[in-house]
């Protein structure tokens, strides 16, 4: 084992450790699943690899391990995710059925249990005597298609691309020449899907096969129909490095002008040797993003709680107010419209006949005033009070940058839940102090981690 994967074993075990012991009751209390944070980081690091069912995935991944292990072909020739490993100590060479891979709990591949058993028999794990697949496993994807749905392949294709991704530590996408994407499945995967599982720097754009181009005139056109494509999808003007690669297939000749791109083969696989030092960074990321949202929350909890004892406080004076009328007052406006009692407590006071009975009525109408405003206060203040902050929960935190502003966005609907679903437990929480923990975290404990990454 590389010195590296040592490292970033060790860094794991160590983040695995202090998470739970540090900010597990902080996660627990505001609604967030620490074993969701921690899922990625079992097993091995993840090289997803999508694209056009012709753009020569599995080909690259044949070449990359030196085994011809996965079907090629122009057509589509697999309709299964294929993880690809070596065996582990006191593991066998084989093959692993879907279902097999999914109930293993020492696997980060548990979640891909909800997307039903249609997907079990499409999913199977190589063990492959390898030396490139020791540090990593590499994940081959059906080819995306045009005109298909749901419905047509029997599982959510675009979900489960979604759950790969978010645990992957690199994302290669592959394009082709013939179809430079312009593929539905590849829009909604470009657009939707790993914008919302994945971060920007995580994905490799590939354009594969180009010796199929007739001459450079051609790639060249090919290339700007790629990178017109591209900023269509991503919504952005910047398009990012695309790789350009071919195969060196045996008879195949490849004119001399391009094999000026040999070195980008050879870079893309570098890249991919490269994840276990990825997944260092990628770690730590999702680790201080997943914190910097639960400040969020905080904040947000924190913010409605200052709310409502506002609310409360004002709502206390009036009613105070209401109570004092009532106790002096009460029992007069019973004596005017049913004589009863016959000396109301003003008439005591102002003639000094003052008893003991002279209290019963004014205490009793404080008693009702009070009883009365507690349960409107529960009943229809409060409710409202939720109802409010649950429907626009913006005004609660302060959202000094855009970076804030975009974790806001992410965990916005989740203060909105536990405004409405939790709001009376959510009061009396000491939020303060929770939020003390995390930057204290995010300071000291974050920073230590980024330290030792350094030194790699």
């Amino acid at each position: 084992m590389e010195p590296s994967m040592i490292s970033a074993n060790h860094l794991k075990d160590e983040i695995e450790k202090i998470l739970p012991r540090k900010l597990s009751g902080v996660f627990e209390c505001y609604g967030f699943n620490l074993d969701e944070l921690l899922t990625p980081l079992k097993w091995k690091p993840l090289v997803l690899i999508i694209g056009n069912y012709s753009s020569g995935k599995s080909t690259f991944i044949n070449e990359f391990i030196g085994q011809e292990i996965q079907r090629t072909g122009q057509a589509p020739t697999d309709d299964s995710f294929t993880i690809l490993t070596a065996p582990d100590e006191g593991e066998s060479p084989g093959e692993l059925t879907g279902s097999t891979v999914v109930a293993d709990e020492s696997l980060p591949f548990t979640g891909l249990r909800k997307f039903g058993e249609r997907l079990l028999s499409h999913l199977v794990m190589k063990r492959i005597e390898s030396d490139r697949l020791k540090d990593i496993a590499i994940i081959d994807t059906p080819g995306m298609l045009d005109s298909v749905t749901e419905q047509d392949r029997g599982y959510d294709f675009l979900g489960v691309v979604g759950e790969l991704a978010r645990l992957s530590d690199l994302i290669v996408l592959m394009f082709d020449p013939h179809k430079a994407g312009t593929i539905k499945e590849t829009y909604k995967v470009l657009r939707i899907t790993l914008p919302v599982s994945s971060e920007e720097d995580r994905v490799l754009f590939v354009l594969n096969r180009i010796d199929e181009c007739e001459n450079l005139e051609d790639l060249v056109r090919t290339y700007g129909t790629l990178c017109w494509n591209l900023s269509q999808m991503t919504g952005r003007k910047d398009i990012p490095r695309i790789f350009l690669t071919y195969a060196k297939l045996p008879g195949r000749q490849v004119p001399p002008e391009f094999e000026v791109w040999d070195k980008e083969r050879e870079e893309l696989k570098k890249a991919i040797l490269d994840a276990p030092r990825m997944r260092l960074f990628h770690m730590l990321q999702e680790v201080d993003k997943t914190a910097r949202e639960l400040e969020l929350v905080i904040q947000a909890m924190e913010g409605f709680k200052k709310r409502f004892f506002e609310r409360l406080k004002k709502f206390g004076k009036s009613l105070a107010v209401t109570g004092t009328f009532a106790f002096l007052l009460g029992d007069l406006v019973m004596n005017i419209v049913a004589g009863y009692p016959s000396d109301p407590l003003l008439y005591c006071l102002v003639t000094g006949s003052l008893s003991v009975d002279s209290f019963l009525w004014p205490l009793i109408w404080l008693l009702l005033v009070i009883a009365a405003g507690s349960v409107y206060f529960q009943k229809i203040t409060f409710p409202r009070l939720v109802k409010k902050f649950a429907q626009d929960p913006d005004s609660l935190v302060e959202l000094d940058s855009a970076y804030d502003r975009d974790l806001w966005q992410r965990v916005r609907s989740r203060v909105s839940e536990l405004i409405e679903k939790n709001a009376r437990h959510q009061i009396w929480v000491r939020h303060k102090r929770n939020l003390s923990k995390v930057k204290k975290f995010v300071k000291r404990d974050l920073q230590a981690f980024y330290e030792k990454i350094r030194k790699f």
